[in-house]
């Protein structure tokens, strides 16, 4: 009985380690990859690729064997013929009607779409060209046939260049003789500006097109080069095959995304023409002369500004989905890179759009006002996003940025002007006269050489405040109000009026202590009318 159970119990555990034994053999024969592919390079190039064993060969010996038949094949005489036999083993490859090896259903990658057919006549068409390039090595005429079609290629190649560039020389001359006239009489309502600017992107279109075509040259040159030489021909082969496939993909990316280009095109054209019509009607409020409202003369131009950028912006956002290639990691990369650049550089540039909206809509300056912000005095010509422009009475043009002119104290000299009605602008300058003299005759002075200056207005009068009481001497600022808006014609009324006070204290014997008093002389620094005319002056250069 208990022999019978021992024996039930030893013929289970043998039955349990066959089991575990065959699981374990099952799963080794799945666990162990295939063989990795040999490739069958001859010379520079890859004739056939073998996967799979025939026989008792596996796919390294068979790519042995084909390349020692290869070799022996090609040390004997013969015309070089391949071709393709089909056999109950595969299909065979040939060369003069030897057999060199074959091509197997296991050699064919299914998922790329590849037959045993199209793998052969490959393989026998590659044969073939490592047959001739093997021929071309042992022959050294083939060398000095490459070099001599080398050579004419590079004299044809610089003779191409130099007529490239002549021929673009004269096309940009016609374009700057030409251009201008023929825009003139195509369109008669552009401005000279705007047809510079369209001669200008026409003349480097036409300098980028120049670039390209000799860069097709070059590029023409160089495979044809690669090509004559049996070391560089593969190489030759695959940037001629990598351009024409980059070319080919990008008019097919091109073709299929025409819909999505429309459509983007669409949006373009739509925000093209609101803008057009924002800012008519910008330039309308602009040409009016009416005030009041936060839409005015004013604020116009800064208005239509910000629309129109919002405009655009919104329109890009709209089109962004429809551009060719939007969606591929490439183009979201560049787009990160150019959000990164733009939010670490657009600070500054942020800061000075904001200035400048401030100073438009708080009223801080006007177009045309005469002002002085920190040293620079001017009349305002240009209210920018970016920055303000002064004229200068010197025929100078300062710009300062928006952010300098919100943060610093601004002197408006036209805002008394603008509120009675009238134009112009304040004018003061200032003298230190010693206490010797009376104030009253100071005053008295410095009012007659403003009434005698031109451009000075009578209405409101001029007036003189005494501002110090210094040391040795009193400072007396005189205040006129000059009717001119333009900046030179204020530098000429200033130097008028200097002028005017220089003879007003000559006159009546009363030196000018500006700007610093030392001490009394012996006699008083004045100048006697008498020698108000000294050589080179004439007086009629003094009126």
């Amino acid at each position: 009985m208990h022999r019978r159970e021992n024996r039930n119990a030893i013929g289970q555990l043998i039955a349990v380690c066959m089991l575990m034994f065959a699981a374990t053999v099952a799963w080794a024969a799945v666990a162990v990859p295939a063989e990795s592919a040999v490739p069958l390079v001859i010379g520079h190039r890859t004739i056939h690729t073998f996967r799979a064993p025939l026989g008792m060969f596996s796919a390294s010996d068979r790519a042995d064997g084909a390349r020692r038949r290869i070799d022996a094949a090609f040390q004997k005489a013969g015309d070089g013929w391949t071709s393709v036999k089909t056999t109950d083993q595969g299909i065979q490859v040939e060369l003069d009607g030897q057999p060199l090896f074959y091509v197997l259903a296991g050699d064919v990658r299914e998922l790329a779409g590849e037959t045993p057919a199209d793998l052969a006549n490959q393989a026998s068409r590659l044969l073939r060209l490592a047959w001739e390039e093997h021929r071309e090595r042992s022959d050294p005429k083939a060398s000095l046939h490459a070099l001599l079609k080398v050579g004419i290629a590079a004299v044809l190649l610089v003779i191409l260049l130099t007529l490239t560039i002549k021929v673009s020389s004269r096309l940009r001359a016609a374009l700057v003789e030409r251009m201008p006239g023929v825009f003139s009489t195509i369109a008669r309502h552009l401005n000279d500006h705007t047809v510079r600017i369209i001669s200008s992107m026409t003349d480097r279109l036409l300098v980028v097109a120049t670039w390209l075509f000799g860069m097709l040259l070059i590029f023409i040159f160089s495979t044809f080069s690669l090509n004559q030489f049996v070391l560089t021909r593969p190489a030759s082969e695959t940037l001629l095959n990598s351009i024409v496939s980059l070319g080919s993909d990008a008019l097919m990316e091109v073709t299929a995304s025409l819909p999505r280009i429309f459509i983007a095109a669409v949006i373009f054209l739509l925000t093209w023409v609101f803008t057009r019509v924002s800012s008519e009607f910008f330039d309308n409020v602009e040409i009016r002369s009416a005030e009041g409202g936060w839409l005015n003369p004013h604020t116009a131009p800064a208005t239509r500004r910000i629309i129109n950028a919002l405009l655009w912006l919104f329109a890009i956002a709209m089109a962004y989905p429809y551009l060719p290639g939007s969606h591929t990691e490439a183009f979201k990369g560049l787009s990160m890179m150019v959000g990164l650049m733009i939010s670490i550089g657009a600070a500054g540039v942020v800061g000075q759009i904001a200035s400048g909206i401030i100073l438009v809509y708080t009223y801080a300056l006007k177009h045309g006002e005469y002002v002085r912000i920190q040293d620079y005095e001017g009349t305002v010509t240009e209210l920018g996003l970016f920055v303000t422009r002064l004229r200068t009475g010197m025929g100078e043009e300062i710009a300062i940025p928006n952010a300098v002119v919100l943060g610093t104290v601004t002197r408006n000299f036209s805002r008394i002007q603008s509120s009675a009605g009238k134009s112009g602008y304040v004018l003061d300058t200032t003298v230190t006269i010693g206490y010797d003299t009376p104030w009253r005759q100071v005053h008295a002075m410095l009012v007659e050489a403003a009434k005698s200056t031109p451009g000075i207005l009578q209405d409101p009068e001029p007036y003189v405040v005494q501002t110090a009481l210094s040391d040795f001497y009193v400072a007396y600022k005189l205040v006129v109000y000059v009717g001119t808006d333009v900046p030179a014609a204020r530098a000429q009324v200033a130097s008028d009026l200097h002028a005017a006070i220089q003879d007003s204290f000559n006159s009546y014997g009363v030196q000018i202590m500006s700007p610093h008093y030392f001490g009394d002389p012996a006699a008083s620094k004045i100048v006697q009318e008498t020698s108000w005319y000294e050589p080179p002056a004439r007086e009629k250069d003094a009126k």
